[in-house]
């Protein structure tokens, strides 16, 4: 497949999968760093901020790689990794709320709506639907 073959918003959606993966990774990892922060903030015990970093990490990592994975498929004309994808997406806008709002889940929020409008667009279901025809 070629670049010149792939429509502007099948590259754009890409894109804004792919960023939101490792913005994800990159958002973790920072708290990680921030654990003594995470601490002083809550009053936890450190066993209890290990366990919640770590649960926030697990996560992650399920998001992480079912974007990585399933923008892949998207790539090879699969309709239902698009389908499957914006479910995904859903259910980590679910969790981020569960989770509570903070400036680095409003940015993931933007990038999953942006992923999802260029993913549902015309022209990406038409791409899609090119394989589909005999």
């Amino acid at each position: 497949m070629k670049a010149q073959d792939t429509p502007r918003t099948v590259r754009i959606a890409t894109g804004l999968w792919l960023a939101t993966a490792v913005f994800v990774l990159f958002t973790t990892a920072g708290l990680w760093f921030q654990r003594g922060e995470v601490q002083r903030l809550t009053d936890w015990t450190s066993g209890q901020v290990t366990s919640f970093l770590a649960t926030l990490t697990a996560v992650a990592l399920v998001f992480v790689v079912a974007y990585v994975l399933l923008t892949r498929l998207f790539l090879k004309r699969k309709n239902w990794a698009r389908i499957t994808m914006s479910f995904v997406a859903i259910a980590h806008m679910v969790w981020i709320l569960f989770v509570g709002i903070s400036a680095s889940n409003l940015v993931t929020l933007l990038l999953l709506c942006a992923a999802i409008v260029f993913t549902w667009q015309t022209s990406t279901a038409k791409w899609l639907a090119e394989v589909r025809e005999p």
